[in-house]
């Protein structure tokens, strides 16, 4: 069974772009899910596949001064309070979408494919990941 085009939104908190965001998604069959902190200890691909959910069974739960490690950098959870949008099973329509976001100037520095490997990941994980990419890239535009 093929998977559902699916965005996953985190911390999209301005009423007026989540709200461009569900219209543009859903005129183009994509479906958006917003992700709540007690989520954020599923896999990635459990938040979009109701089977994937059912395999990996109860999430991990943090709490909010629950302080994770991940690599060099250790997280709080409370510290995730920036933007970040996940596509995933978006295919064809990603550039359609990124032309989109650059057009209607919704600006979302952490984005991020979900892949084969970071399907895996929770959301912690995959936040702490797409932050140091994004701070790399930004040191070399300097």
């Amino acid at each position: 069974m093929a998977l559902r085009p699916t965005v996953l939104l985190y911390n999209f908190t301005d009423k007026r772009r989540r709200t461009k965001m569900n219209t543009y998604c859903a005129m183009n069959g994509i479906r958006v899910r917003t992700v709540d902190k007690e989520q954020y200890g599923k896999p990635v691909l459990a938040l979009v596949d109701k089977e994937a959910d059912v395999l990996f069974g109860e999430e991990q739960i943090f709490s909010d001064d629950e302080i994770r490690q991940n690599g060099e950098r250790k997280l709080e959870q409370s510290d995730f309070s920036e933007e970040m949008l996940v596509m995933c099973h978006v295919g064809s329509k990603m550039n359609g979408l990124l032309d989109w976001l650059r057009k209607e100037n919704v600006i979302v520095p952490l984005k991020a494919v979900m892949t084969q490997t970071n399907q895996f990941w929770n959301s912690l994980e995959l936040y702490c990941e797409i932050k140091k990419e994004h701070e790399q890239m930004t040191e070399q535009r300097l």
